[in-house]
């Protein structure tokens, strides 16, 4: 049939569907059997009109119905009492096996806490400190052993506790992507610590005191942390067990299981917060039999939603119980290199490269920049070894001293660590236009053979006014940043030295000053946010880090501070070049901006292009 006399006999047919889908009083049924002969006739034109304008006109029309008929609708309420009746009750019953992994490691690190203390009545004072347990003699001695809960004022005592105890939850959350391990490992943690704090009161003879008061709280808390250590394991399972799912999908899956169980314990922690800050601080006054009430509806309230509750909605909804995951797919995007970008762009292609590029940016920093970024850490605490003392030392004076800024400075540092950051230069620029996945670390150092040295000259420069220029000098410096961080572009890109990279980077830098200064600014404020949640003492992962590591070189050796100084410090080279990365990825993207300003390529390549395009036959030109 014809293409025309195939719109003829049809077209009356699409006119009217395509009134009654944009209206919102139509009949129903007519609209679906409408729907329906649409898909039929757009199967038809894919097959016999393939390149012809009548298959998009139908593509478009049955993809907007579509849409309009299946798009969610927002029912607030409605999903807030589902969220909590069905979604949470359904996704435990599926984590009842990490729940109950969960719960028996947790009663297991208790009885190796309890016999520990027992045999070891020092084994407290290693993982709370001598202050504490002397503190807690000293109540016990005054007839107040619980008497800690009294000390502070109850507003702030609860945010602090609530803050503490979310925190210590998500992180025991996400710590499942470390394959569970350290997630078992805070578990043990805790587990020990309350074993061994119970059997340190039942030692002195105020066992049942203790627990009342313990445990006002502590049922929602302790139980609380159980579940969380539930959603961690989840996690680390759908690392361990990806099924035909590559990793990365598998940990998307399961991090979103885990996430809407940990979403659901933050009321929980709340409560706990309040009953440990408002009622605790009067176990004394309340009678046993009150408290001893209110510890079991506790419990009961946790046991009946998070272990019973899931198998009775399990068996109401069985259909629901099996998730059938299907990854996103995200289809791969031509970047177009030369174009005028502005700093919302910038932002969200630089995103974009990283992403796409991460894992094997990844490779070269962990096959070649971190071994050579270990040794020197290394070289320089063997020899700066007095200056390291983590318990000392704030992260500024450890990086400080790290890199080599005032009377720490040495040529080792400072030619060291220019040349991992010139390493790391190149390996962005490297992995933007490299599509080989194969002999990717031999390609990557032939890769350096000839730009290296001029890069390095860069990267040497760029740290030299990190380390010796003041603060009122480097807040100068940040309004050249647009045209200093494009020399290594200019250097790789156009294969040039350093010397004419400098000399032509303020010509090109001026096309695009105010969207690199933007971008600068916009990323290192990023940068400073990632380092809030890196470094802040409340919601740190390097806190959390540095505990489990201290935990096991206490006990081992003498200079553990210097150890911890030195895990800090591998933590912090890891997370500054990532983040220098990221930086750098964005000023690639600054470059193309301001040498299409400056050449306009990509506009006569546009207009080479234009004329070509037939507009009712579709081209190669069209599927770009």
């Amino acid at each position: 049939m014809k293409e025309t006399t195939f719109i003829q006999q049809n077209k009356k047919k699409w006119a009217r569907f395509e009134k009654l889908s944009g209206s919102s009083s139509n009949d129903p049924d007519e609209v679906a059997e409408l729907f329906t002969e649409i898909t039929e006739d757009l199967s038809y034109a894919k097959t016999f009109y393939p390149r012809r304008s009548v298959r998009v006109y139908l593509n478009q029309l049955a993809q907007g119905v579509f849409t309009s008929l299946y798009k969610q609708r927002k029912q607030p309420l409605g999903s807030f009492v589902k969220f909590w009746t069905e979604s949470v009750p359904l996704e435990m019953y599926r984590a009842r096996f990490s729940l109950l992994t969960s719960f028996l490691f947790v009663l297991v690190a208790a009885l190796i806490g309890l016999v520990s203390q027992e045999y070891d009545p020092g084994f407290l004072r290693i993982i709370v400190g001598d202050g504490y347990v002397d503190q807690t003699l000293d109540r016990i001695a005054d007839g107040d052993p619980m008497g800690v809960y009294g000390t502070s004022e109850s507003g702030s005592m609860f945010w602090m506790i609530t803050i503490n105890n979310i925190r210590v939850a998500f992180i025991i959350f996400a710590l499942g992507i470390t394959f569970g391990i350290f997630t078992y490992f805070m578990l043990l943690y805790n587990g020990v610590m309350l074993g061994a704090f119970q059997w340190f009161f039942k030692a002195n003879g105020v066992l049942l005191t203790s627990f009342l008061a313990i445990w006002i709280h502590g049922a929602f808390e302790i139980s609380s942390i159980i579940i969380a250590g539930a959603a961690g394991i989840t996690v680390g399972s759908g690392l361990v067990f990806p099924k035909s799912f590559t990793r990365i999908q598998s940990l998307v899956f399961s991090a979103k299981r885990g996430l809407l169980i940990m979403l659901s314990l933050i009321p929980f922690f709340i409560i706990a917060g309040f009953l440990e800050s408002y009622v605790t601080r009067h176990y004394l006054s309340i009678p046993d039999p009150v408290k001893m009430l209110l510890i079991l509806v506790c419990f009961a309230i946790m046991i009946l939603y998070y272990v019973v509750y899931p198998f009775r909605v399990a068996r109401k909804f069985p259909e629901r119980i099996s998730l059938k995951e299907v990854p996103r797919f995200i289809p791969a995007r031509k970047m177009e290199w030369y174009k005028i970008r502005n700093v919302g762009e910038i932002f969200t292609d630089t995103f974009y490269l990283f992403i796409g590029r991460i894992s094997k940016l990844s490779r070269i920093f962990f096959t070649v920049v971190f071994p050579l970024a270990l040794a020197l850490t290394i070289t320089i605490y063997s020899i700066d070894s007095y200056r390291f003392d983590f318990s000392d030392m704030d992260w500024y004076e450890n990086l400080g001293t790290l890199f080599g800024t005032g009377r720490d400075f040495s040529l080792l540092k400072l030619a060291g660590w220019s040349f991992l950051l010139a390493l790391m230069v190149c390996a962005v620029h490297f992995v933007l236009h490299d599509d080989s996945d194969e002999m990717l670390i031999p390609n990557f150092l032939k890769y350096l053979l000839k730009p290296f040295i001029w890069v390095y000259l860069f990267a040497a420069a760029v740290f030299a006014i990190l380390i010796f220029s003041n603060g009122f000098i480097l807040f100068l410096t940040v309004f050249l940043t647009p045209f200093l961080l494009i020399i290594p572009s200019i250097v790789l890109l156009e294969k040039t030295n350093f010397f004419t990279a400098l000399s032509r980077c303020f010509s090109i830098g001026n096309g695009a000053y105010g969207d690199g200064l933007g971008s600068f600014l916009l990323f290192g404020l990023i940068t400073v946010i990632f380092f809030f949640f890196l470094q802040n003492p409340i919601v740190g992962f390097l806190d959390l880090l540095i505990m489990v590591i201290k935990e096991f070189v206490i006990t081992t050796t003498d200079d553990y501070n210097v150890v911890l100084a030195f895990v800090s410090s591998i933590v912090y080279i890891t997370f500054i070049f990532f983040m220098f990365s990221i930086c750098f990825f964005s000023y690639i993207l600054c470059y193309y901006t301001s040498a299409e300003k400056k050449t306009a390529k990509s506009l006569y390549e546009r207009i080479s292009h234009f004329g070509k395009r037939n507009r009712t036959v579709e081209n190669a030109l069209d599927f770009e």
